[in-house]
């Protein structure tokens, strides 16, 4: 399944795309698309409107400037909490965020004796950073065997919990979140989309792939995305050395 972004020009509302089987590229000039590429996906949106996934390559998507958060291992030593000028602090298992306006946000993590596998509910919270062009801090969500992400508004103090890695958008406007899937164990395959609104974050699509899993993502402009995907062979199978295809996401207006 292929996804479609939304116009981020003013930070409008837009509703989701709907999948569609691969019809003939009409609107990509054929010298903008690679040599090699494969084929084309569609995609229908509300009203009837096209958008094409167009293929790139590995040279494009290297070019691209990757999202700015680090990788964060899972020891809370690492908490880059002096970063925050104080904004942002560790009060035993609890991690306090204060907003610019409206209360101090909090986020309690499970004791270690109750973070089990028999325990549903059971999450670590950890400090990861900041998104500033989207005025979002970012708390990494550790779960049992998936990882996911809290964007708690440096503004308001709004936040909203999803699985997968956060990348933002140039203009602030939008953050993409891929969550790597098809490997194995309980992460969900999915690709989400959110817009920052003047209150906070707010989700505007979440889609879960069964032929692919979005690797990483990349921002090439205000109103184009890149993706990396990872296919499965035809056993099902997703071993690490999996080859990648790599596509632009257009933004429709």
């Amino acid at each position: 399944m292929l996804l479609v972004l939304l116009t981020s020009a003013a930070c409008r509302p837009d509703t989701p795309a709907t999948e569609q089987a691969a019809t003939p590229a009409a609107t990509v000039p054929t010298a903008a698309r690679p040599a090699t590429a494969g084929p084309a996906d569609t995609l229908q949106l509300p009203g009837g409107q096209l958008v094409q996934l167009r293929p790139s390559t590995a040279a494009a998507f290297s070019q691209l400037p990757a999202g700015s958060l680090p990788d964060l291992p899972n020891d809370p030593a690492v908490e880059h909490l002096a970063a925050t000028q104080g904004q942002v602090r560790r009060q035993g298992l609890d991690l306090l965020l204060l907003p610019a306006r409206g209360n101090e946000v909090k986020l309690s993590s499970t004791p270690d004796a109750q973070f089990t596998l028999q325990n549903g509910e059971g999450v670590k919270y950890m400090y990861w950073g900041s998104l500033p062009a989207a005025h979002q801090w970012v708390v990494r969500a550790w779960y049992w065997e998936s990882v996911g992400t809290v964007l708690v508004d440096q503004r308001t103090g709004r936040r909203l919990e999803l699985m997968g890695d956060p990348v933002a958008s140039a203009d602030g406007c939008f953050v993409l979140l891929t969550s790597p899937g098809l490997g194995g164990g309980d992460q969900v395959n999915s690709l989400a989309l959110v817009r920052i609104e003047a209150d906070g974050a707010r989700l505007l699509w979440q889609r879960e792939p069964t032929t692919w899993e979005p690797q990483e993502v990349r921002w090439a402009g205000p109103r184009l995305a890149m993706l990396k995907m990872r296919h499965p062979d035809a056993q099902g199978e997703l071993p690490d050395d999996a080859p990648a295809t790599y596509a632009e996401l257009p933004l429709p207006r």
